[in-house]
């Protein structure tokens, strides 16, 4: 009986072992207390100071965040509308790894570190997003340009979040087979980086107000709550029939005029990454219950808390959306995010190192030795040289009249590829007469409404215009005119015909 009550209190207690000296004719007999054959657990007295610390974690993630208002870099806003930043379906996941080393004789205090990865989850929403401002169409027209989310702007996000902690440790032990550990500390961030997907869709409308001069018609920008009765107005809520089979279809026309207009875009690239500011302090809690599995190794069952705030500086430029299709994450805007994630842990521990007992008997079978596996060395190939290419030299184009027409396709303002030689004689021409003005006479088929013609002739001498001026000419130098379908060169009564008067044609101004 005393020697039952005495292994009791020692497996409750988790007592260091104590030799007992029985010896019933006198002499005395060692005996150690431990000699139950229930294994300990890592947080008893009798195992080393240094433990090895793998651990699981997942859970729930909560962002609080702040962000900078997505209308202000937009030119000359008119109005801008957007509803707060939310995150939701927040979830996290972890894994890490710690060496720990315990003090004292009982080894119940100890610190840590290691380095502890997340993958986390989770969708940014905003539920509404409306801007009006300035803007420049594809031909270099000045409009206003309505964008309107349609429906919620979403992004899944996938984050990375790499961190090295700095841990106290606590360590107990309720029974030879049951104990208490805590881990509580600060956690160092060295990655904070999220890849998001965007799944939404934009209106893209406009306003044009037009001012007539006579140089010819002119686009300008107008910033009045109410558009001009003569304004050009292209919302889908205005439209109206006009020989179009539906309001897509009509948009989809003007787009293809030049006009930055379209129904329920979508981004052309709806993947990206953005980076928070790393080396943010967060501040970590973990306890969980220890179970015995062997001498040297516990399962470790509990729960976590993680505290992370993480700065990011945002674009002060910051557009949502501007040309049709284009991009750019929600995530630019975030100023702070405030991360709180917590949920359960599973863990081994495993104890290394010399233990706190008397050595074993001289005929005790020590452990085999452990053999690292020999690495095979890894053959590197050299590179391979890439062929050297050589680019051929064109060969000089003949002189080209430079008040021959420039022509274009059916309802394009594109410059037709064999109109290119007439543009480069006109530069040299330019160029080489540093006082000499040029005039672009713009001109259309009969085909299609007058005003509407006189709109496309013009954006056609523009066209001319640009193209000369992204070879160095400047504008003050170039004028265009739209005649619409005015001066035909060709008959309209045939296709050749209308392909010859859907031109443009220069007029050289020689310097005085």
């Amino acid at each position: 009986m005393k020697k039952i009550i005495l292994l009791l209190l020692t497996a409750a207690f988790c007592l260091p072992s104590r030799a007992q000296n029985i010896n019933a004719d006198g002499d005395n007999i060692r005996r150690s207390s431990n000699a139950s054959n229930a294994p300990s657990c890592c947080g008893g007295a009798d195992v080393s100071h240094w433990c090895l610390d793998v651990n699981l974690t997942g859970g729930a993630l909560l962002q609080d965040i702040s962000a900078a208002n997505p209308t202000a870099g937009y030119l000359n806003t008119v109005t801008g509308q957007s509803s707060t930043l939310k995150f939701n379906n927040g979830a996290s996941f972890g894994a890490d790894a710690e060496i720990g080393y315990f003090f004292g004789k009982k080894r119940h205090f100890g610190i840590g570190t290691g380095v502890w990865y997340m993958y986390q989850t989770g969708d940014l929403t905003m539920d509404h997003f409306h801007v009006e401002y300035q803007s420049t169409d594809n031909l270099g027209g000045t409009f206003r340009q309505l964008l309107t989310s349609d429906g919620q702007v979403k992004e899944s996000l996938q984050t990375s979040n790499l961190n090295i902690p700095l841990l106290y440790k606590y360590k107990t032990q309720f029974s030879r087979k049951v104990g208490f550990t805590v881990d509580a500390g600060v956690m160092f961030n060295l990655v904070e980086s999220s890849n998001y997907t965007a799944k939404t869709a934009f209106d893209y409308e406009a306003i044009y107000k037009y001012d007539v001069t006579p140089e010819g018609t002119t686009t300008v920008f107008d910033n009045s709550a109410i558009p001009g009765s003569s304004d050009l107005i292209i919302k889908k809520s205005m439209y109206t029939p006009l020989g179009y089979s539906s309001v897509a279809a009509y948009f989809t026309d003007l787009q293809q005029h030049g006009y930055n207009v379209g129904l329920g875009v979508s981004p052309n690239k709806n993947t990206g990454n953005v980076s928070y500011t790393a080396g943010t302090i967060g501040l970590l809690l973990r306890p969980a219950i220890s179970i015995a599995l062997c001498p040297r190794t516990s399962l470790n069952l509990g729960v976590y808390y993680l505290y992370q705030d993480f700065n990011h500086t945002a674009d002060a430029n910051y557009r949502l959306t501007d040309k049709l299709g284009q991009y750019s994450s929600m995530l630019n805007t975030v100023t702070s995010s405030m991360n709180n994630s917590f949920g359960l842990s599973v863990g081994v521990r495993y104890c290394f190192g010399k233990k706190h007992v008397a050595p074993p008997a001289p005929d005790a079978a020590g452990p085999a030795e452990d053999v690292a596996p020999a690495i095979p060395p890894v053959e590197v190939e050299p590179p391979v040289a890439s062929p050297t290419t050589v680019e051929e030299q064109p060969e000089p184009e003949e002189r080209s009249d430079v008040s021959a027409p420039i022509l274009f396709d059916f309802n394009k303002t594109t410059i037709h590829p064999s109109s290119y030689p007439i543009l480069e004689e006109a530069v040299k021409e330019l160029q080489d007469d540093p006082n000499a003005t040029v005039t672009v006479h713009g001109y259309t088929d009969s085909r299609g409404a007058a005003a509407y013609n006189r709109i496309l002739s013009k954006r056609r001498a523009n066209s001319v215009k640009n193209y000369l001026r992204k070879k160095g000419i400047s504008a003050k130098k170039v004028k265009t005119v739209g005649h619409g379908a005015k001066d035909a060169a060709a008959t309209n009564k045939t296709a050749e015909g209308r392909a010859k008067n859907r031109r443009a044609v220069m007029k050289l101004n020689e310097g005085k």
